[in-house]
């Protein structure tokens, strides 16, 4: 994960999802006992929160990255992401659906990302848990403030405060980091054990091929870096020298924002592609 720095929220989903929320509020007023048990149910507008300017925006922001993994959008479409979910919660994994969701943060943009299809709807869906299930918003006039997440905010936390990388495998360095990657399932089979997680096959699909792509972009790195710091040892003429500054341009272009995986190749390098 790698932190997603916001600018002002587009106009568009500052105005009418302010209005749209004002509603949904006084909605659940009058119909609360409803929409407590699930009978009555609130549907986001996506031409609010999912319209062009918002999407747009945040493409840009993330620069066509998962706000998860950090894969692409050429690989895997991406989703407008709700961090607290809207329509319903689980506090379990695979657990059972629980109403309202976040509806008053339907709008909010430090509520939303861009997410590929697989994190948000296989793995993340509707599941948030916290600490304390007593300080629920829900439960506490909306506040979100005594909630304490399991899961790392893209953008109110700092993602490297909570995770690491060894080679091309990511490391919980807290707590919340490390069930972020086990719930969200961008490490290894080995992150869920720890949890007692049961993932499905086809979480296992896909968390084996995420590993697998990943590992390849790492060691591709690891030999180019590798290459770099031989021919640093040797005297070279001008061809030689635009070959190895092509090379530490590849380097550095992998650990921009707009690079796949950005983040573990920021601790590659660190580290000098070394083994633990």
């Amino acid at each position: 994960m790698i932190k997603i720095i916001k600018g002002e929220a587009p106009k568009k989903l500052v105005g009418k999802g302010v209005e749209k929320t004002k509603l949904d509020l006084a909605e659940y007023a009058e119909n609360k006992l409803k929409y407590d048990l699930g009978e009555l149910k609130f549907e986001a507008l996506s031409s609010i929160y999912n319209s062009d300017i918002v999407r747009e925006t945040l493409e840009t922001i993330q620069k066509n990255k998962c706000c998860y993994c950090e894969t692409k959008s050429t690989r895997s479409n991406n989703d407008v992401e709700h961090f607290r979910p809207k329509a319903a919660y689980s506090s379990d994994f695979k657990g059972i659906s629980k109403y309202p969701g976040y509806f008053w943060l339907a709008y909010d943009w430090d509520n939303l990302f861009l997410a590929c299809q697989v994190c948000n709807q296989i793995f993340k869906n509707d599941f948030f848990p916290i600490e304390d299930e007593t300080t629920r918003a829900q439960l506490n006039n909306f506040s979100i403030e005594n909630e304490i997440t399991f899961l790392v905010h893209p953008s109110i936390d700092e993602p490297s405060e909570e995770i690491e990388y060894r080679e091309s495998i990511p490391f919980g360095k807290t707590e919340k980091g490390k069930k972020t990657i086990a719930y969200l399932g961008f490490g290894s089979l080995e992150h869920g054990k720890e949890f007692n997680i049961e993932y499905s096959s086809k979480h296992k699909i896909r968390i084996n091929r995420l590993f697998e792509e990943r590992e390849l972009f790492y060691q591709e790195k690891s030999k180019i870096y590798q290459t770099i710091k031989l021919l640093e040892t040797k005297e070279l003429d001008s061809e030689g020298f635009q070959i190895l500054n092509g090379l530490k341009d590849i380097i550095k272009n992998a650990q921009e924002l707009d690079s796949e995986w950005s983040a573990m190749i920021q601790y590659a390098v660190k580290n000098e592609f070394k083994g633990y």
